[in-house]
């Protein structure tokens, strides 16, 4: 069994009573998960509340996991996201553990698709389900009992999660060779410590080459409409105290001429086996402009487990599209504010548009509006410089020369270099 907490040690996480949360003791960022095996419940940093407040979210049932936990972004990121999902698969398995043993992983299965439809662009969701699903159906075909498929189950998800902290380490320790002093970094939406379990993606690099001397100056994008960039971004980095520069998303190629922006560097959704790379909406827009000035470095930094060597091409790759309500939610509150200070009269409109003439067509009719709200894009491999993972840097068109079994390989190599033993259920 994997010792998470010696796991957490060795990291340099420290439990912090008053949040409830694991934080770093030097770049005093959070640990977006846990799990407490004492009380059996899932913990996550509650990013729906940050920037305005510091706390924890918990749950002992799979489904609220799935729904608020996953989907409504209390949990958010690829890698964190499947971290979660490891451990709401846990929550599943003991609450079907008195079920015989077909009927347990039946509905084992469908509490995996059910988790699996919250956030179906995020490959690592899928990824961790999988792996608790496999390591389930093997330990039943071992011991035939309905018990040792659960602890199979624990097994996983801590495997899971101490895997990804040890290999966010090996990203930090491969990415912070192209951080240099003086550099000018823009970055996007939260790819960062917050959206793998600790220290992963792009700003984790970053946040530990600051507090290890490097001169860094922050461009963070306002990523709306959630806003990730203006609340999570600029949140997790000031806890690093590292300079930041707000910017909106219509700003980039004024920051680049007015900052000097002279790197990219951006978190991962999902790498196709062509190199192309879905990451939230907008990113594709910045690796476009990094083009046109020619002197701008474009990196991508992700987890290993990202990389979907099924998907052949960045088109094949599913794009979710979110509530509209993401959108007109500041309008609404814009509008409350100024009839609350008599800027216009109780008889206006509540919101804008008004439902009655916003339509869920593809194209708009008459007199109809259609709000499009995608999560992701899509940037093509001629666009970028490097993907930076936890497993080596590639070139995007390497990523095609690699298979399952190397990259396993390389996990499997790292963990145990670290002293983390690839569980025996697992490997087989």
């Amino acid at each position: 069994m994997v010792d998470i907490q010696k796991v957490f040690k060795k990291i340099g996480l420290e439990f912090d009573p008053e949040s409830g949360a694991y934080v770093h003791n030097k770049t005093n960022i959070p640990l977006t998960v846990h799990y407490e095996p004492e009380e059996e419940t899932l913990v996550l940093l509650d990013q729906t509340k940050l920037p305005y407040e510091f706390t924890v979210w918990k749950t002992k049932d799979y489904r609220e996991a799935g729904i608020p936990g996953i989907k409504g972004m209390i949990v958010r990121g690829s890698q964190a996201i499947g971290c979660a999902a490891g451990y709401g698969m846990l929550l599943a398995a003991l609450e079907f553990k008195k079920e015989k043993k077909d009927v347990f992983m039946k509905k084992l299965r469908e509490a995996a698709d059910f988790l699996n439809s919250t956030r179906p662009t995020a490959s690592p969701l899928k990824w961790a389900t999988d792996l608790c699903l496999k390591t389930a159906e093997k330990s039943l075909n071992k011991s035939g009992k309905v018990e040792e498929a659960v602890e199979g189950v624990r097994e996983a998800a801590d495997y899971f999660l101490a895997a990804d902290l040890i290999l966010s380490w090996y990203l930090r320790q491969d990415g912070k060779q192209y951080i240099e002093d003086g550099d000018v970094i823009m970055t996007h939406c939260n790819g960062g410590s917050m959206s793998s379990s600790y220290g992963g993606h792009a700003l984790g690099m970053l946040e530990e080459a600051y507090v290890e001397g490097k001169d860094i100056v922050m461009v963070s994008k306002e990523t709306r409409p959630r806003s990730q960039g203006y609340k999570l971004t600029v949140w997790e980095l000031n806890r690093a105290q590292m300079p930041i520069i707000i910017v909106t998303d219509n700003m980039i190629s004024s920051s680049f001429e007015r900052f000097g922006v002279n790197k990219v560097l951006l978190g991962v959704d999902r790498v196709a086996r062509d190199g192309s790379v879905a990451n939230k909406i907008g990113s594709a827009d910045i690796a476009r402009i990094a083009a046109l000035y020619g002197n701008v470095d474009f990196y991508y930094a992700t987890s290993y487990s990202t990389i979907d060597l099924e998907t052949k091409k960045g088109s094949e790759i599913p794009i979710e599209e979110r509530s509209i309500d993401e959108v007109t939610y500041l309008y609404k509150l814009e509008a409350e504010d100024k009839r609350k200070n008599k800027i216009i009269s109780e008889k206006s409109l509540k919101e804008w548009p008004p439902r009655n003439i916003i339509t869920n067509k593809r194209i708009p009719g008459k007199g109809e509006i259609v709000i499009y709200n995608p999560a992701f894009d899509v940037t093509p491999p001629k666009l970028i410089d490097l993907i930076i993972t936890d497993i080596g840097v590639y070139a995007p068109h390497q990523i095609k020369t690699l298979t399952n079994e190397k990259m396993n390989q390389i996990v499997n190599e790292r963990l145990e270099k670290q002293g983390i033993k690839v569980p025996e259920i697992v490997r087989e």
